[in-house]
């Protein structure tokens, strides 16, 4: 996937996040240019005008509101209300601002087993409530994305590998320790988790802190409840 410039990225976000205003404000212009042609030609009075104008108001704005919230949709995981992994994408431009940077793979022990005896709706319920504990227990600049199915993913700007460990561990143990609640029924889970790192002063290359959490998550599942840290640092 082709990784956006930190210059583009900003001015996609604040494109969309402003779109009912810049279209109210292009509508605007446009009767504007419109009324001093007339006002300039003599073509007619004023009256006739209003309507218009306020019927653009209204129709740019609707516009570009339905635009802000579409392009925020793409941007979350409706079920969790994550980052989505197209976003997640998107922040890898800023990994060399933020170094040391450090990778978080996520993987739910068994939840295959979880679908099968409870049902895919109690499957997802409890992704809901771990993307919870998450989000609750990150700090605000870290980026938090559901992978896709029961995997999740961590940045964790300015972070070495060892504080990520203990990041990773505090999760692993509130994970272990927590009953989440299916409707009557209570259930007991676990995590894997795999890390890769980049230090300050290295180049780094997405794919590859990408593999390397990938090669120490698959390690950390054969395992289960487990935590595997990618030897050697992003180079």
């Amino acid at each position: 996937m082709k990784i956006e410039t930190k210059r583009v990225i900003y001015v996609k976000k604040h494109m969309y996040n402003y779109a009912p205003a810049i279209l109210s404000l292009m509508g605007f212009l446009l009767w504007l240019i419109s009324f001093l042609t007339d006002r300039y030609y003599k073509c007619g009075n004023v009256l006739p005008w209003i309507p218009y104008v306020m019927l653009q108001t209204v129709v740019a704005a609707v516009s570009g509101t339905i635009i802000k919230n579409l392009y925020w949709q793409v941007q979350t995981d409706m079920l969790t209300g994550l980052h989505s992994r197209r976003f997640f994408y998107m922040k890898l431009s800023e990994l060399k601002k933020t170094l040391p940077v450090s990778l978080l793979f996520i993987d739910i022990d068994d939840f295959k087993s979880i679908n099968d005896t409870y049902g895919h709706t109690a499957g997802d319920e409890i992704l809901s409530q771990f993307a919870c504990i998450l989000k609750n227990n990150m700090r605000k600049n870290d980026i938090i994305a559901r992978w896709g199915g029961e995997e999740f993913a961590v940045i964790l700007p300015r972070t070495d590998a060892s504080e990520a460990l203990k990041i990773a561990n505090r999760i692993r143990k509130l994970v272990e320790q927590k009953e989440f609640c299916l409707g009557e029924v209570a259930c007991k889970l676990t995590i894997s988790v795999g890390i890769a790192w980049a230090e300050k002063g290295k180049d780094v290359n997405s794919d590859r802190l990408f593999k390397k959490a990938d090669e120490a998550l698959y390690k950390a599942k054969e395992k289960k409840n487990f935590i595997v840290v990618h030897e050697g640092n992003e180079d």
